[in-house]
């Protein structure tokens, strides 16, 4: 029975009647409830990623070692395709571990040169070692033009910021997990 509904009628000539749309609980469904609905689902599933995501970049960043250290820097890369590329640097943590960080300062093109491979700066480190390390308040002069904090809070975290000297992170609006 609930079959022959959802079939709809069937013409003499065994063909199925081009007007006749699906029933459900003895109701026609036409096209339009169908994308009604699939919008819904749409809207929904956006509104719950974008909410997600919201209070994910809207939590502290972890907690940051606040004790200088001194990093090599070892090579730029672009993966990201930011045309921007990150400085890696090579730095020890406060276990004497060697670690591996990209910078989470983007440093405008004006002052790439001075990054060369072999250069040394100071640098914050998060306390628990992560993908991502900080220009310290010595190098305020240092021109930046963006972040990038891939894998620390997501997968992908990266955005402009006003360019000039100056970091967004130790002078800005962003807050650290023992900041409070």
């Amino acid at each position: 029975m609930i079959g022959s509904m959802l079939r709809g009628r069937i013409h003499e000539n065994g063909r199925k009647d081009p007007k006749t749309r699906a029933k459900v609980g003895g109701r026609e469904m036409s096209w339009e409830i169908w994308a009604c609905a699939l919008a819904g689902v749409i809207l929904v599933s956006t509104l719950v990623t974008w909410i997600s995501l919201k209070r994910t970049v809207s939590k502290p960043l972890p907690a940051l070692d606040r004790t200088p250290r001194t990093a090599t820097v070892t090579h730029f890369d672009d993966f990201d395709g930011t045309e921007t590329p990150v400085v890696w640097v090579e730095y020890h943590d406060a276990e004497g571990d060697r670690r591996t960080a990209g910078l989470a300062d983007l440093i405008d093109d004006s002052w790439l040169e001075r990054f060369s491979p072999g250069t040394q700066w100071q640098v914050y480190a998060f306390r628990q070692p992560s993908t991502r390390a900080f220009l310290t308040e010595a190098h305020d002069d240092v021109v930046r033009r963006g972040y990038n904090l891939d894998g620390v809070r997501l997968g992908g975290e990266s955005g402009p910021v006003r360019t000039g000297p100056g970091s967004p992170f130790l002078h800005g609006n962003w807050r650290f997990a023992e900041d409070g």
